[in-house]
């Protein structure tokens, strides 16, 4: 049987923990770490149990796409996250407490912990780093006037794939870019790029393979990554009609205007303003649309509203 897809997609949740959360690839994570996180070397590692609960009963809980503890006993979070969401930087600040508060004892004298790391690898840019163009934005706690570093325990890395632009022609044997590359571009490669030499890459294209996952696996990603193909299809096809449509309402508002005004002023600014208010209203209308039908696909309100850039309060106005 042949399949529209020859690789499976590295960002959906259960192919990423097939390819990097497993005893058999567990050397791919720790390359994939290494490269990441700069200041340690990772030899070996542990998969721990995604699951976080509160420390208080009735606090919101948490559940890791991955996490591991390091030969030296340092926790690491790794995250995968396709949609925008807002409060995303605070998400990861959250996540990270429950790995600190885990290793202080009720009883302790100090508050001793050893080294927490988020990694966030997101299919999107984020608002927060506008105006930087690295893939990889690391943050630490520092002072405000000398950058001094209060502490190493606690980091915040941040990759955004919205910024990788680098071609197959581009590859350079980095293994990070092609890491990246991979994130962003597998599952539509018919084979692996012959700049992808390494082993690490090797494992990486076998695992992803659909033909060599089992069947129930397969189908299920299968469906997922055609749904997510349907969706981006949807999305770029609403986006250029609410373009289109509110092009021709800007120019006809715009002529009325300048005709009513009757001078060659008026005309000149009633198609400006008309175009540009003709393009936010029919570009808003059919994020409000497709918003409220990814509330039907179990996409959160919140989710759904800031994956297509607007405001909940947009969403109940147009109620």
């Amino acid at each position: 049987m042949s399949y529209l897809f020859k690789y499976a997609d590295l960002l959906d949740d259960d192919v990423f923990k097939l390819v990097f959360g497993q005893e058999s690839s567990k050397d791919v994570m720790i390359e994939f770490l290494n490269q990441v996180i700069t200041d340690r070397n990772i030899v070996d590692l542990d998969f721990m149990d995604k699951e976080m609960h509160a420390m208080q009963r009735d606090r919101k809980r948490s559940v890791y796409d991955m996490f591991c503890k390091t030969d030296d006993g340092s926790r690491i979070i790794v995250e995968v996250q396709r949609r925008k969401q807002p409060f995303y930087p605070e998400r990861a600040i959250y996540y990270s407490t429950f790995q600190i508060q885990r290793q202080v004892d009720a009883g302790a004298e100090y508050y001793g912990f050893l080294p927490v790391y988020v990694i966030n690898i997101l299919d999107f840019e984020m608002d927060e780093t506008k105006g930087n163009p690295a893939v990889k934005t690391t943050f630490r706690l520092y002072e405000e006037q000398q950058h001094t570093l209060l502490t190493d325990k606690v980091t915040y890395i941040f990759i955004e794939l919205g910024k990788f632009k680098k071609t197959i022609e581009e590859l350079d044997g980095n293994i990070l870019d092609g890491m990246y590359f991979c994130f962003k571009n597998m599952s539509i490669l018919k084979e692996r790029p012959e700049a992808l030499e390494h082993d690490i890459f090797i494992k990486i294209f076998k695992i992803s393979e659909l033909y060599n996952m089992d069947e129930d696996t397969r189908s299920k990603v299968l469906e997922k990554m055609t749904t997510e193909r349907d969706l981006r299809n949807q999305m770029a096809y609403a986006k250029q009609m609410a373009i289109e449509e509110g092009l021709a309402e800007g120019r006809a508002e715009g002529r009325a205007e300048g005709r009513a005004e009757g001078r060659a002023e008026g005309i000149a600014k009633g198609r400006a303003e008309g175009r540009a208010e003709g393009i936010i209203a029919g570009e808003r209308a059919k994020a409000i649309e497709i918003a409220v039908k990814l509330t039907a696909t179990g996409m959160s309100r919140a989710e759904a509203a800031a994956f297509v850039g607007i405001s909940e309060a947009d969403m109940e106005a147009a109620k």
